[in-house]
């Protein structure tokens, strides 16, 4: 048996949705809310709680990505999309909004689950890869600031590169603060002498 989820469902169409939902209910899974549109999908309390996103519209529109797009800058969530048409670019506008999974006239009982653990699957890995890039991006940017801040004790107090950074270390010792704190801070008061 698979883990319960508790889902958001976006579906204009009454008849499809209570199908999906009772579909989602049999393999165990909460539907916790059931919107007809996505234009309230970020300001929805239920989304801090949703587990998975799925979009029901038979023709998707811009104003749709829009609406993913949003969310998946704010709160992200594997999103699940079906659509009765996909036209030229949808696909592409699908993918760049945060959909994890876009089936085009493929809703079929049996085949929600598989398709909701694709979803999920491919969001864990999206999410993997930009905690990575974000964990790089901050080195970077701490690397940067103490090659700055050895550059101003380089030419402020005529010392060597490996001085300046044997300062640096010393400084962060003394006062139990990581490199680029201390690095930070000379960098700010060298700003404010100038």
């Amino acid at each position: 048996m698979n883990t319960a989820l508790k889902i958001i469902l976006v579906d204009k169409n009454t008849g499809r949705s209570a199908m999906l939902r009772r579909a989602l209910q049999d393999k165990g899974h909460e539907v916790i809310c059931r919107m007809s549109d996505s234009s309230n999908l970020q300001d929805s309390n239920e989304m801090t709680h949703a587990d998975v996103v799925i979009v029901n519209a038979d023709i998707p529109d811009e104003q749709v990505f829009a609406n993913l797009t949003d969310i998946n800058k704010t709160k992200p969530k594997p999103i699940v999309m079906f659509t009765k048409e996909s036209g030229p670019g949808m696909a592409s506008s699908a993918i760049k909004s945060g959909v994890h999974a876009y089936i085009v006239d493929g809703l079929e009982e049996n085949r929600v689950q598989p398709i909701i653990d694709v979803a999920i699957a491919r969001f864990r890995e999206f999410q993997a890869l930009k905690d990575e890039l974000d964990a790089i991006r901050n080195q970077l940017s701490e690397r940067k600031a103490v090659e700055k801040a050895k550059g101003l004790l380089i030419q402020h107090k005529g010392v060597n590169e490996e001085e300046a950074y044997q300062s640096l270390r010393k400084m962060a010792m003394n006062k139990n603060k990581r490199i680029v704190d201390v690095a930070e801070s000379v960098i700010n008061a060298f700003e404010l002498l100038e």
